[in-house]
């Protein structure tokens, strides 16, 4: 039997304190999230397509992910409509 376990770069423990810079911090979330997401076996592909949808979703936002509000969201759904963006982008912003 093949074990399905996968050896991934990094630390389980962290070495350093966690950051006070909400950016920083979001941005290590989010590497989190990714590393979860390869240990997992998600495809490359599937991988990098969601984390550019996260990241260009989070930037559009323009706060962290903890202090966006619903005001945020419809801001952000209406920008993309005025540019022209497809329903279904919009949808896969939300």
């Amino acid at each position: 039997m093949t074990s399905q376990l996968r050896v991934i770069e990094g630390g389980a423990v962290l070495l350093e304190p966690v950051t006070a810079d909400p950016w920083e911090f979001q941005a290590e979330c989010v590497e989190a999230f990714v590393a979860s997401w390869r240990a997992r076996g998600f495809s490359p592909v599937t991988v990098e397509n969601d984390i550019g949808l996260l990241e260009r979703t989070l930037t559009a936002l323009g706060r962290p992910a903890w202090d966006v509000t619903p005001e945020d969201i419809d801001r952000v759904v209406g920008d993309l409509a005025l540019a022209g963006r497809a329903a279904s982008t919009r949808r896969e912003y939300v």
